[in-house]
């Protein structure tokens, strides 16, 4: 009987099945998501995954005129209106790589839609039926279990509510892109599962019914141009403008590979484990005719928040909005939904050939005072328990020239005796060169005292305030086939913040070079560098007259990658540099190298995907990120510090073209140190050893 069981196993395991295993991440894509990571913005990094995946599953075609590219951020007005007028002079594209010619679609753009876009025949939008739902809708399911072998002090200690374990789910309906249903489930590590606090199971529940173009019709050549374009019930994201007034979710900050000018997809759904910022309740967007769309929402939502101090507590306040998503001490639990949030309010928009103008108003209510701890740096802090922010946005095109930008103000009432008005500001353009050269930049302006606690607009700090600046960027295609895109960003902060306490500025410089070998098919070469200049406190704070006085800080970071693709074989390896000094502060460095392989047989549907790090960082300043091979919903950038060693070992397998089971194990150790992580995630050992394992279905 066993002897029969391993036979048949070995049989499944070496039969060929239909097609192979694909590449995990494409190269491209690793490195603009690394962007993201170096940025810190995890929230980022797991939405645009998600989207990733998605898309990937169910690409976008490129030849739908009436909703053009519409899910996808990095692309920007400018190349789809290209795009448009190109179909329109030449016809439905044929072929993906026919976005090489079109003039403003550089290489790197081009790179990061070829795995999630289709050019195929439009298909007219067609009247919903029950049949049409139950036999064409595809449905998607993901499953997830994932630990830690070492327990850490949090464990040791019962201070943790639940066992080190993350387990997920996600259910997804679809039916070609009229409609999308979606739940989920998320417990992580530390968090109670079925006991304690969680009698309900898993810590976060998602969940979001999206439908689009309910009411569209074709008959006889005719359209009618009144009906819904989207409607969600459940979570949800609100993205306008270029994220001063209302802009939630996902929005790409400081990439140097994509456009600075944003693309507002108005209303999205949110991600499956996004737990924090987002809305939940109805919104809609109704067309009203060829030229008008009106949005209108209302949400309410339970959100985690800081209670104040025993010294500082008043009735009905709270210290600050908590958005870590973790509730697994008593501290965390305690947090958990002790702030109501009421959202409402409104877009409109008129918009033709070559002209998009919008107007947003959004007002928000809480249901206890937000009082913030008093800090040095924080006087400017939001305070109160309303906010009102309205703006007016807009896009023009002219030929190869693209003009953009959006002004907003908030009203609120910190207090009795006066009126908050303050504004932010942000004008770009963008300059079509020629196909292969394209630049763009912006200037802005965000006032000390503007308050938005649902915007998220391009600039160094995470939300619009306390800034201004200017930043150029460039893309195109240099001599002797190098891609390259250049970024220059100078900014300046009027009022202190954290770990500034004083006026202060920087500068921001990026630069990333890549090229295909001519002599070595499947040969390629990416290198990347990077320079900030910003002020910082000096360490320990020191005050002359009343002031403290600040030091300029210097960081240097290089990256160089060489990428060989043979066959079933990807072959990554990795240098990189990073040097911090400042005018007092002594000087740190960090040493990065790894070496990535990749391997898809072509007899079985398997991918392995291995990488060994050794790493050098002796300060936190020096730091390096890194995106590694992984299952969706799982991605976590490797952060590299101190001096170590990482090693990890992916294995997928597609039993079926629709069903694939991953797992994946990684270790890193550290030889300068006894002990890794800190606080309750201390393990009393130099290594931390991490597994998950991850099966998906789909039908």
């Amino acid at each position: 009987m066993k002897r029969g069981i391993v036979a048949l196993l070995l049989m499944w395991l070496l039969c060929p099945l239909a097609g192979t295993a694909q590449e995990l991440l494409p190269s491209a894509w690793q490195y603009y998501i690394e962007q993201l990571s170096d940025e810190g913005d995890d929230e980022s990094v797991e939405e645009m995954l998600e989207l990733y995946d998605a898309l990937h599953d169910s690409p976008v075609n490129l030849n739908d005129t009436a909703n053009l590219l519409p899910a996808i951020p990095f692309v920007s007005d400018l190349q789809r209106e290209r795009l448009r007028a190109y179909i329109m002079l030449s016809g439905s594209l044929l072929s993906v790589e026919e976005l090489y010619v079109i003039n403003g679609f550089d290489s790197l753009t081009v790179e990061l839609l070829r795995p999630i876009v289709v050019a195929k025949v439009q298909e007219i939008p067609q009247r919903l039926t029950w049949k049409e739902l139950l036999t064409r809708g595809r449905s998607n399911l993901v499953t997830g279990i994932g630990g830690t072998i070492e327990k850490a002090r949090g464990y040791r200690e019962n201070k943790y509510e639940g066992n080190n374990l993350r387990l997920m789910w996600r259910y997804r309906y679809k039916y070609k892109d009229r409609i999308q249903f979606q739940l989920s489930g998320d417990k992580d590590p530390g968090e109670a599962f079925f006991a304690g606090s969680q009698s309900n199971g898993f810590d976060f529940y998602g969940y979001h019914l999206m439908v689009n173009d309910i009411g569209r019709w074709h008959k006889d050549g005719k359209e009618n141009h009144i009906y819904v374009k989207r409607a969600v019930a459940g979570q949800y994201h609100l993205q306008f403008g270029q994220g001063l007034t209302l802009w939630s979710g996902f929005g790409p900050r400081m990439s140097v590979s994509t456009s600075v000018n944003r693309y507002a997809q108005g209303i999205r759904p949110n991600g499956a484990f996004t737990e924090y910022g987002y809305m939940q309740g109805v919104a809609a967007t109704v067309a009203l005719g060829r030229r008008w769309d009106v949005t209108l929402f209302a949400s309410y939502v339970d959100r985690d928040a800081t209670l104040p101090r025993k010294a500082d507590n008043i009735a009905d306040t709270m210290q600050s909005i908590y958005n870590s998503g973790y509730h697994r001490t008593s501290t965390e639990i305690g947090k958990r939904h002790q702030l109501g949030e009421y959202l409402y309010g409104g877009h409109v928009e008129y918009h033709n050939s070559n002209l998009r103008i919008g107007m947003t108003g959004v007002a928000t209510q809480l249901d206890k005072t937000l009082v913030p701890a008093t800090y040095v740096y924080n006087d400017n802090a939001f305070r109160g328990t309303s906010n009102l922010n309205a703006g007016v946005d807009f896009a023009y095109r002219y030929r190869r020239i693209l003009l953009f930008g959006e002004a907003a103000m908030c009203v609120n009432h910190p207090d009795s005796t006066e009126t908050n008005h303050s504004p932010a500001v942000l004008l770009g353009g963008e300059f079509l060169l020629s196909n292969n050269h394209r630049v763009n930049g912006y200037a802005r302006y965000y006032s000390p005292t503007y308050h938005n606690l649902h915007a998220n607009a391009e600039g160094q700090n995470s939300t619009p305030q306390n800034e201004s600046g200017l930043c150029l960027n460039y893309q195109g295609r240099l001599m002797w086939g190098i891609d390259a895109a250049v970024r220059a960003d100078w900014f300046y902060f009027p009022h202190m913040k954290y770990l500034i306490y004083a006026p202060s500025h920087g500068q921001e410089y990026n630069l990333m070079l890549s090229r295909a070998s001519r002599l070595v098919k499947g040969l390629a070469f990416n290198v990347r560098y990077r320079y900030k200049e910003r002020g910082r406190n000096i360490t320990p704070s020191t005050m002359v007259d009343g002031h403290y006085l600040l030091e300029q800080t210097y960081r240097h970071q290089v990256l160089v990658d060489m990428e060989y693709k043979t066959g079933p074989w990807r072959l990554v390896s990795r240098v990189g540099y990073a040097h911090y000094h400042g005018d007092v502060t002594e000087a740190d460095r960090g040493l990065l190298f790894y070496q990535d392989v990749q391997y898809c047989p072509q007899f079985i549907p398997l991918t392995i995907a291995a990488r060994i790090s050794l790493f050098d960082v002796n300060d936190y300043e020096a730091r390096m990120y890194a995106a590694e091979s992984d299952f969706i919903y799982n991605y976590s950038s490797t952060l590299y510090q101190n001096e170590g060693g990482r090693f990890y070992l992916l294995l997928r397998y597609d039993i079926t073209p629709h069903w694939n089971i991953g797992f994946k194990y990684g270790i890193t150790a550290y030889a300068d140190k006894d002990t890794f992580g800190t606080s309750y995630e201390q393990i009393d050992a130099n290594h931390r050893q991490q597994w998950r394992i991850q099966m998906r279905l789909k039908w």
